[in-house]
């Protein structure tokens, strides 16, 4: 790559950090996100340092590169999103240097780099605790090691990928498929294979110290439920559902309707031409409708973390796509014009146009504006909460059915105990056994009709809810509002004087006999 392509690319590194900095101190935490900071903290302070107290069904890489930053930058948020937003700017590069490898062109090299700096859903991803950008980073970087012929190097990168998340063995298909069209041969194969086993190695290790056994594919199992294949009558929804999501990538309307309208001539040279270049895009255009398909038809939930390890492949297919179609119509450009357009005019008016119809989209994704990612209202305003109860007295009690997992992270170190309920009568319960010991007790409810019930319940217990203090998300969820749990007085005296009235009864009726 020349001096000025090396420049382009470093300028969008940092323009993609730019956009990305914002959501590290913006956004708050969705519940995953909230349990893997709080597994990260159990490592960091040394409680439960091979995390055995606790159901974990992912590989612990992340947790433990989380742990790393939590005594550098303290209890916060941020510091739990720290390696996913370093994985996520590296991203930027690696997709970069993995174009120019794959096809040794700096357009498509520098129009990849760009659409992945400038995806609203990488970009709201990067400031995130979730295990995907990190798991997306190593899947690219071994995808360039086996491009560039460092079979270990693909191997250890991969490796590291499935210390990260299970589903990083779907993506083990288009890895092998780029080392055969990379010529490997059976020694480089054993490379790869030694570098994959070490990671591994490691994970199993782990895995036999905290359980004596291996238990984190049962568990991501059993919490998932199972896979079987969609019902028909699912297909129609799904494939919506999974359009909205696919669509986060570009984000920009106008940008996927002008792919659709040019989509014709770039399958017509996808299928005449046969040198390498063109098998490379074959191989990325079927895996990535591959992966699309089998999460369709499959009956996996429609979560967006899903779509993310495809937005580097997408970026390639759709750099190459804009590079062959700029090929294809560049015989009709004016000769005066083709004198005047160098190669690094050519890139800066290529950007500045993506910027033009995808501006809006970054902007709002910097803000944290598409339903993807990380978002400042994840938690719905439970972190503004927990800092009402922040200095509550030990053996405050905090009742919760959906927030649970943000409401323990931010009372990892605090007097609040939380406690879930399944459904108003569990909590009917509890509060019958323990609601007349003196302790604080609170309850966390959104305004949502399913909170009806509890309030009811309650109410008809005996005890009284007194609001405490509401938050108003900003995306235009239902409030969620902190109530003190009060056992009603007069109920408490007439439950403290029933005896004696009774005693009375008993006397009265006795002499008038």
């Amino acid at each position: 790559m020349s001096r000025q392509g090396k420049w382009w690319l470093g300028a969008l590194v940092w323009a993609g950090a730019a956009v990305r900095w914002h959501g590290l101190f913006a956004n708050s935490f969705h519940s995953d996100e909230a349990l893997f900071a709080t597994w990260a903290r159990l490592i960091a302070v040394w409680r439960d340092p091979l995390l055995q107290g606790q159901v974990v069904d992912k590989p612990p890489l992340l947790f433990y590169l989380q742990a790393l930053f939590y005594p550098l930058s303290g209890p916060v948020e941020w510091a739990a999103r720290w390696p996913n937003l370093i994985a996520s700017v590296a991203l930027i590069s690696l997709t970069g240097r993995l174009a120019w490898q794959l096809y040794r062109d700096e357009v498509t090299a520098i129009l990849a780099a760009a659409l992945v700096a400038f995806s609203p859903l990488a970009i709201q991803f990067s400031a995130t605790a979730f295990t995907d950008p990190l798991l997306t980073a190593f899947l690219v970087a071994a995808l360039l090691a086996t491009t560039a012929g460092r079979s270990f190097l693909a191997g250890l990168f991969f490796g590291l990928a499935v210390a990260t998340k299970h589903q990083a063995w779907l993506f083990w298909p288009l890895l092998a498929g780029l080392a055969v069209l990379a010529g490997w041969q059976r020694r480089a194969w054993g490379r790869w294979a030694a570098g994959v086993v070490l990671p591994v190695l490691a994970v199993l290790l782990w895995e036999a110290a905290r359980s004596g056994g291996f238990t984190l594919w049962q568990a991501q199992w059993t919490g998932y439920g199972g896979v079987r294949p969609a019902w028909s009558w699912e297909l129609w929804p799904r494939l919506g559902a999974w359009g909205q999501v696919w669509g986060t990538l570009l984000g920009s309307p106008v940008l996927g309707f002008f792919i659709l309208l040019a989509l014709p001539p770039f399958l017509a040279l996808l299928i005449s031409d046969q040198d390498r270049p063109t098998a490379v895009d074959q191989l990325l255009v079927v895996y990535l409708a591959g992966y699309f398909l089998l999460h369709w038809f499959l009956a996996v939930p429609v979560w967006d973390r899903y779509v993310l390890p495809a937005a580097p492949l997408a970026g390639l297919v759709l750099s190459r796509f804009l590079a062959r179609l700029l090929a294809f119509g560049w015989p009709a450009v004016p000769r005066p014009v083709v004198a005047w357009l160098t190669p690094g005019r050519l890139v800066g008016l290529l950007l500045t146009a993506l910027l033009a119809v995808q501006g809006l989209a970054v902007l709002a994704a910097r803000a944290g504006g598409f339903p993807v990612g990380g978002q400042p209202a994840a938690d719905n305003g439970v972190g503004q909460l927990a800092a009402v109860l922040a200095d509550a007295p030990y053996g405050t009690v905090l009742y919760d059915h959906w927030y649970s997992w943000q409401w323990r992270y931010h009372f990892f170190d605090r007097h609040v105990f939380v406690s879930w309920f399944a459904n108003p009568a569990a909590l009917v319960e509890d509060l019958a056994v323990f609601g007349r010991d003196g302790a604080p007790r609170y309850l966390a409810l959104p305004d949502l009709p399913a909170a009806r019930p509890v309030q009811r319940a309650v109410v008809a217990a005996g005890f009284r809810l007194e609001p405490v203090q509401s938050v108003w998300p900003t995306d235009g969820r239902p409030p969620l509002t902190l109530y003190r749990i009060v056992l009603e007085e007069n109920l408490m005296q007439r439950r403290r004087l029933w005896p004696a009235k009774v005693r009375a009864k008993i006397e009265f009726f006795g002499r008038g006999r």
